[in-house]
């Protein structure tokens, strides 16, 4: 099995498994059918965020980078999460495509004014010449917009932290922890 197959495997399964839940969309302002307890622990599927960035790749082959992440689980506690994250880059050298799998650990609740985080993962990058599969590095923090979304600031590490990318966007909040 090849490295673009197997990252394409992971992602069409994690995602596969949250999107029946996703089906079920209750807006933020009504109350769940069955709600989740503040502070509950286990594992839970479903669209618990969503973001879109966009940024600079600032080292090896200088590039624009458009991308979105989706939170499509719980790992025992509200504020471990797993992500796929994927990132369009384009620019002056050739276009890249970058897609993660990562484990987010959030220092604050949902509810908080600002939300740091860190998460590694793995992650596939083709530039069209080459490709690889090589661990990742993501942090950054999240502030308020509105009740529901979150500016986004992100540091996303690639290739062993060889690639660095910075990126802005609006991330959504669950209103859970």
């Amino acid at each position: 099995m090849t490295a673009r197959s197997l990252v394409l495997a992971m992602t069409v399964t994690v995602l596969g498994g949250s999107a029946a839940a996703a089906q079920d969309f209750v807006p933020p302002d009504q109350p769940r059918a069955r709600p989740v307890a503040e502070g509950s622990s286990g594992i839970r599927f479903g669209v618990l965020g969503f973001s879109t960035r966009g940024g600079i790749q600032v080292n090896k082959d200088d590039q624009g980078i458009l991308g979105s992440t989706i939170d499509v689980m719980q790992l025992g506690s509200p504020r471990v999460r797993l992500r796929p994250s994927f990132e369009a880059g384009f620019g002056r050298s050739r276009k890249s495509l970058h897609v993660a799998l990562e484990v987010l650990y959030r220092f604050q609740p949902d509810a908080a004014p600002a939300i740091p985080y860190i998460g590694a993962g793995i992650g596939y990058y083709d530039d069209g010449a080459n490709d690889f599969v090589w661990p990742t590095l993501a942090m950054g923090f999240e502030l308020p917009f509105t009740r529901t979304i979150n500016w986004l600031i992100e540091y996303h590490a690639l290739d062993r932290l060889g690639r660095s990318r910075f990126l802005i966007g609006l991330a959504t909040r669950t209103g859970g922890n």
